[in-house]
C-alpha cells in the first residue's frame, strides 16, 4: 500500500496548513516536529523527522521554508521506494542463486573426486595481477609479471598506465594437484632493445589459501640477492580445493544475505510509513498505526539507520557475495573489497604507543640519577614503527631483543643500589646526599619500567605476527594519524633505509 502512495507538494503542505502552519513562513524544528506529531496523532519518530530537518537550508535563525521541508518529505518517499525495489531485486537474485549452490553441492555430494592429498582433481588456484608500486628502474618502456608453478611459467600482457606504478588486472588459472607446489611471482621490465630485466620476485604460499577465501595481498619483492626492495606487487589470489565444502559454506553466507536484505527492506518500509502516515486519510492512517505498533526484529541494534537520505539519489544494494561460476568457465569473478582499504586500529598498536609514551617519560626522569639512555631510544625506535611505517619482522625482533637488554640492564642496576635504601651511605659524586630523593624515586620508577617492558614484550610478539600479514593498519591518536604497514621499512637494513 506505501509503495502505490504517491504523496504531492500540496497535499503536503495542506496538511501542514491544518495545524496552523502557512505557506511562505520558515519555522523552527520544534514547529515543524510539533506539526507532525498533530497530523500523526501521536509522537512523530524524532530520529527520522531530525534526518528530514538536517536535508533543509536553515536561514541564520535556523528556521526552513515550509516549501522546502515538504520537498524534502517527497523525495526521501522516492529515495525510500527505490531502495526497497533495488533490494528485493538483489534478494530475488541471491535466492537464484542460492538455488544453484545448492543444486551444485548437492550433485558434488555424489560425484566429488579427491585425490590421495584430500584436494580435488579439478581444484583451481586463481591469480589476479591487479598493479605494482614503486619500481625503482627507469630505462624501460613496459613491464609484465611471470607466475612460476612449478616451474611453469605463465606470463600477464604487458602494463598500462603510469611507468613506475603499472597496471595489470588480469586473471591467470592454474590446477593444483597437491597444495604444496611452490609459486613464485616475478616481475619484469623489458627495454627498447626487448632485453628482460628481473625487478624482483616474491612466493605465494598456499597453505594461507586453505579458507577457500580471497586473499588480497601486496606483495613485497625481493632482488636476486634476497633483499627486500621497496617494490609490492598488489594482488588478489584464491585456492578452490574442495568444491562441495566451498559451496557448502557459500549457502550459508546466501542465506545470512537474504536474511540481512529481508531486515533491510523491512526497515525500509517502516520509515516509509513513517513519512507518508501524517498525510494519509484517517481510514489508511489508523491501519498505517496498527502496522507501526507491530514488534520489530530485535536481532541488530535498533538505530533507524534504513532511513539516510542525504540527498543520495544512486542507492548502492549491499554487496554480493563471492561466488563460484559453473566449473565449465574457468574466470571466477572476485568480488572483494580493494585492498587498500585499511583495516581498523589493532588494541596491541595502540596500548603499545600508550606503554611506550609512559616508559619514555619514566626514563626521562631516571637521567637524573642514571644515564638510562637505552629506553629513550627504545621509544623511539617505536615511535618509528608508527611514524615511519617501521612494521617490518626483522626491525621488530631487533626492537625485542633491545628491549630484552633493556630489561637485563635494570635489573642489574637494581642489584647494584638495592642497598641504596636501607644503607648510611647516602653521597653520590654529583649530587652528594640530596640525591637521596632522586634515587629513591629512581629505583622506584625503574621497577614500573621492568614491569611496562614485560608487557612490551607480549605485545611485541603480536607485532610481529602482524608483520607477516600483508594488510595495512590505520593508527590513529588524538588527531594524528598514520598508515602502518604499507611499506615496511627496516631502519636496520641497507635496502630498507629510512629515507
Amino acid at each position: 500500500m506505501s509503495l502505490q502512495y504517491i504523496p504531492t507538494i500540496n497535499l503536503i503542505l495542506n496538511g501542514f496548513q491544518r495545524t496552523g502552519l502557512s505557506q511562505g513562513q520558515a519555522y523552527q524544528k520544534e514547529q515543524l516536529f510539533s506539526a507532525l506529531d498533530k497530523l500523526t496523532g501521536s509522537l512523530y519518530d524524532r530520529d527520522v523527522a531530525q534526518q528530514l530537518f538536517e536535508q533543509c537550508q536553515p536561514n541564520q535563525r535556523g528556521q526552513v521554508q515550509l516549501e522546502d521541508f515538504a520537498q524534502v518529505i517527497i523525495e526521501a518517499d522516492k529515495v525510500l521506494k527505490k531502495k526497497i525495489n533495488q533490494t528485493e531485486q538483489q534478494m530475488q537474485q541471491y535466492r537464484e542463486e542460492l538455488r544453484e549452490c545448492q543444486q551444485l553441492a548437492q550433485e558434488l555430494q555424489y560425484n566429488q573426486k579427491l585425490n590421495p592429498q584430500g584436494v580435488d582433481r579439478d581444484s583451481q588456484l586463481i591469480i589476479v595481477i591487479k598493479q605494482a608500486h614503486n619500481i625503482q628502474y627507469s630505462d624501460y618502456q613496459y613491464s609484465f609479471v611471470i607466475i612460476a608453478l612449478d616451474g611453469a611459467e605463465v606470463q600477464t600482457q604487458m602494463s598500462t598506465g603510469d611507468k613506475y606504478n603499472p597496471t595489470f588486472n588480469q586473471q591467470l588459472n592454474f590446477q593444483i594437484q597437491t597444495g604444496s607446489e611452490e609459486i613464485l611471482i616475478k616481475l619484469f621490465v623489458q627495454d627498447r632493445n626487448q632485453r628482460r630485466i628481473l625487478i624482483g620476485q616474491s612466493h605465494l604460499d598456499l597453505g594461507e589459501m586453505h579458507d577457500q577465501q580471497v586473499h588480497s595481498q601486496q606483495l613485497q619483492l625481493v632482488n636476486e640477492r634476497q633483499q627486500q626492495l621497496q617494490t609490492y606487487l598488489q594482488i588478489e589470489s584464491q585456492w578452490i580445493h574442495n568444491k562441495l565444502k566451498y559451496h557448502q559454506e557459500m549457502i550459508l553466507k546466501y542465506e545470512q544475505t537474504i536474511q540481512q536484505s529481508q531486515i533491510d527492506i523491512d526497515d525500509y518500509q517502516r520509515d516509509l510509513l513513517t513519512i507518508q502516515q501524517p498525510f494519509l486519510e484517517n481510514n489508511l492512517r489508523n491501519n498505517l498505526q496498527q502496522s507501526l505498533k507491530q514488534p520489530q526484529n530485535n536481532s541488530l541494534p535498533q538505530q533507524n539507520q534504513a532511513f539516510l537520505y542525504q540527498q543520495q539519489q544512486n542507492f548502492t544494494p549491499q554487496q554480493k557475495p563471492y561466488q563460484m561460476q559453473p566449473q565449465q568457465q574457468q574466470n571466477i569473478q572476485i568480488h572483494q573489497p580493494d585492498p587498500t582499504v585499511q583495516d581498523e586500529l589493532s588494541d596491541e598498536l595502540y596500548y603499545g604507543f600508550i606503554l611506550y609514551m609512559v616508559m619514555l617519560l619514566l626514563a626521562l626522569f631516571q637521567c637524573f640519577a642514571r644515564p638510562d639512555y637505552l629506553d629513550i631510544i627504545l621509544a623511539m625506535l617505536y615511535m618509528i614503527i608508527v611514524c615511519r611505517d617501521c612494521l617490518e619482522s626483522t626491525y621488530i625482533k631487533i626492537v625485542g631483543a633491545l628491549t630484552i637488554l633493556s630489561v637485563i640492564y635494570d635489573i642489574v642496576w637494581i642489584s647494584i643500589y638495592k642497598n641504596w635504601w636501607s644503607g648510611t651511605d647516602k653521597t653520590l659524586p654529583t649530587w652528594g646526599e640530596a640525591g637521596d630523593p632522586i634515587v629513591r624515586m629512581t629505583l622506584v620508577f625503574c621497577v614500573f619500567n621492568i614491569i611496562l617492558k614485560t608487557a612490551l614484550c607480549y605485545i611485541l610478539f603480536h607485532y610481529y605476527k602482524e608483520s607477516q600479514q600483508n594488510k595495512i593498519i590505520v593508527f590513529k591518536f588524538w588527531q594524528f594519524e598514520f598508515q602502518v604497514g604499507a611499506h615496511k621499512q627496516n631502519l636496520f637494513t641497507l635496502q630498507g633505509l629510512l629515507l
